[in-house]
């Protein structure tokens, strides 16, 4: 399945579910790099945050039409966990091609910067 297939079978969800998965992957990127020394937990923490990134556009969008997001009418954007983490494991690995891409996704996509 493609990337884009996965998105397309998402697009219907309702923001609730939407913004569930988001923190779902969240979570999952955050316990398997805890472990990323043993077994293959380097390699599932990069799989949730290449699907996290995949995500970000309907996560954004879902985040948009949530008022708690707003202040004074203005949206605050929140910075991206799956983009952050994969960014440090890019640096690691020296690929900055692919960390150059995923920066210009997320501001493209209005994700704050950190």
């Amino acid at each position: 399945m493609t990337e884009n297939e996965w998105l397309d079978g998402l697009r219907g969800l309702p923001d609730e579910a939407i913004l569930k998965l988001h923190f779902s992957l969240q979570e999952k990127i955050k316990k398997h790099y805890k472990m990323r020394d043993k077994e293959s937990n380097l390699n599932k923490a990069i799989e949730y945050c290449k699907q996290q990134i995949a995500l970000s556009p309907l996560a954004i969008s879902a985040l948009k039409r949530n008022q708690a997001m707003y202040n004074d009418g203005e949206f605050f954007a929140p910075s991206h966990y799956g983009y952050k983490q994969y960014s440090v494991i890019l640096k690691k690995k020296k690929d900055l091609d692919e960390l150059d891409r995923i920066k210009k996704k997320m501001i493209n996509e209005g994700w704050r910067i950190s």
